[in-house]
């Protein structure tokens, strides 16, 4: 009898737990210009009454925003801003409340597909903002022009495959990647390369999390070029072939990036937003160059804590020498390395800490302007570069 019992307890306690189990959520979406529309399969409907909708601008902050019937598997959201990284969840609701659904993040803009750029592609006004996910390849150069604004999704990949340097250039328009360090974007090259050329961007231009490699100086050699803006550069990788990373009259802040083959030019002058903090600069052929210097020179602190790797091999010219000041100027100006880190090749762990041993270039025609080489880092700095990828040390 107490044997029956025992069976007859276990199959109601069985039964409680196959009749109670939580049906599973599969969500997805798709992003268009003004909606972000979700989309979802459950596994058990039966016992559904709605759906609760989601939605926050941070992975870990979510928010209730919608009730859905439980005759319905979409939501079209409508209240959507440019620029801005939705993430949604969706629970069904029966006698309680389910676990949510997988994560899923999206977009609203204009999609940019394989048909758009099989040749030259320059964005339009009306069509703004657009925004690339998953893969595209361009043929031609991309334009990013006027009030347009173009938005890179996390973990998207994009190509150029023109035989020729390809360019992206932003004259006024918006320009944003949005990797993250599970997702970074990928821009690179199956064809000649290309430059990132950004003049005059929109307030708000950032990259982050993002690699460009394959870069190739379109421009005189400058792979990439930032003139008269301030993007905020953060978390990148910067890939090139003995090019040059030229700021022209820019505020740019750029932290925790690595360039690779890239010299770094400070052209013209800054504005008081410039700040280079925490990056590696290797490969090059000029460590540091200041050229057709016009205006106060960088306080300190403005280039700080970055490593520097210095590849010259005399004095004679500026592109055999590690330290540069180039130009036509009459301007006097005190460039500061202090609280920067210098090594020549092959010896990462021996800093270069006085004037002797650098092969430093000054051009005639810049007679007041010089190097101050006081407090230079005597050991290499920690937590630099962008935290991912393959770095040299």
């Amino acid at each position: 009898m107490k044997r029956i019992v025992l069976l007859f307890l276990t199959s109601l306690m069985l039964f409680a737990i196959i009749g109670c189990k939580e049906p599973t959520i599969a969500l997805s979406s798709s992003g268009t210009k003004g909606a972000i529309t979700l989309s979802w399969e459950i596994s058990d409907a039966d016992k559904v009454t709605s759906y609760y909708i989601y939605r926050g601008t941070s992975p870990t902050s979510l928010s209730k925003i919608a009730t859905v019937a439980a005759s319905g598997n979409t939501y079209r959201d409508t209240a959507v801003e440019d620029g801005i990284l939705y993430y949604y969840h969706v629970t069904a609701f029966g006698k309680k409340e389910s676990p949510p659904s997988n994560q899923i993040y999206n977009m609203h803009g204009t999609r940019l597909t394989e048909d758009d750029t099989s040749a030259n592609f320059t964005a339009i006004v009306d069509d703004s903002p657009y925004v690339i996910e998953n893969k595209v390849s361009f043929a031609g150069d991309l334009d990013i022009i006027g009030n347009t604004k173009l938005y890179v999704l996390p973990g998207a990949k994009v190509v150029f495959e023109k035989a020729t340097a390809a360019s992206i250039y932003v004259d006024r328009g918006l320009f944003v990647t949005k990797g993250t360090k599970a997702n970074p974007i990928y821009f690179s090259s199956t064809g000649g390369g290309y430059e990132l050329r950004m003049v005059l961007a929109a307030e708000g231009s950032q990259f982050d999390y993002t690699e460009f490699r394959d870069l190739a100086g379109a421009y005189d050699s400058q792979s990439v070029i930032i003139s008269t803006c301030s993007p905020a550069i953060s978390h990148c990788r910067f890939v090139s072939n003995a090019a040059t990373a030229s700021l022209y009259a820019s505020g740019a802040n750029i932290t925790n990036c690595y360039f690779g083959g890239l010299d770094l030019e400070i052209e013209d002058s800054v504005v008081s937003t410039l700040n280079i903090e925490s990056n590696i600069f290797v490969d090059n052929e000029v460590a540091l160059m200041f050229s057709n210097y016009t205006s106060i020179a960088p306080e300190a602190g403005v280039i700080h804590n970055n490593a520097f790797e210095c590849n010259g091999t005399s004095d004679e010219s500026y592109y055999s020498a590690d330290l540069t000041i180039i130009g036509y100027t009459n301007v006097a100006c005190d460039f500061l390395l202090v609280g920067n880190y210098f090594f020549r090749s092959g010896n990462y762990n021996t800093a270069l800490t006085e004037q002797g041993d650098f092969f430093v270039y000054y051009d005639s025609l810049c007679p007041n302007q010089t190097f101050n080489f006081d407090d230079l880092l005597t050991t290499h700095p920690t937590g630099i570069g962008p935290g991912w990828g393959t770095l040299p040390f």
